[in-house]
């Protein structure tokens, strides 16, 4: 019997204040430095809104609120398909000013203000292509609200 096909499930945010987007940087495996939003793998035992909350205080030292689902993107490559879930977040009031790299896992190297024209101008620093479908559809007014996604647990 072969090996059970294992998706990834990821999380994304796209945080918006003052026109400006929160970005992280980090290192691609080929040293060149790239950028995208606030994202992670759903881990263990997990709510995929547990885990878009959590990445948020992992990747910028922030607490964050949901306000609702950009959208679900089921992105096949290579060997690997990656399903992930986007959500349209704000800063908690005064987490702005606690804004601080904060990454465990010592891939991030900078935190980082984008408008939407340099996100787009910039394009071949994407960490991913998901990037470009998150905000072409944040940018439509695509909004699936919260209720939409119902927890379940054993």
């Amino acid at each position: 019997m072969s090996e059970r096909f294992k998706p990834y499930l990821t999380v994304a945010l796209i945080i918006e204040q003052e026109g400006k987007f929160l970005m992280v940087e980090e290192y691609q495996e080929t040293g060149e430095l790239c950028f995208g939003t606030i994202a992670g793998h759903v881990e263990a035992k997990e709510s995929i809104i547990d885990a878009a909350l959590r990445e948020a205080v992992e990747e910028c030292g922030c607490p964050v609120e949901l306000d609702y689902l950009v959208g679900v993107y089921d992105y096949v490559k290579d060997y690997e398909t990656i399903i992930r879930f986007t959500f349209k977040a704000h800063l908690k009031d005064g987490a702005a000013a606690q804004l601080k790299l904060n990454d465990p896992d010592g891939e991030i190297v900078g935190i980082k203000w984008y408008t939407k024209e340099e996100i787009y101008e910039k394009k071949h620093m994407w960490r991913t292509r998901l990037i470009g479908y998150n905000f072409d559809d944040y940018f439509k007014g695509q909004s699936i609200p919260l209720s939409a996604i119902t927890e379940v647990r054993a």
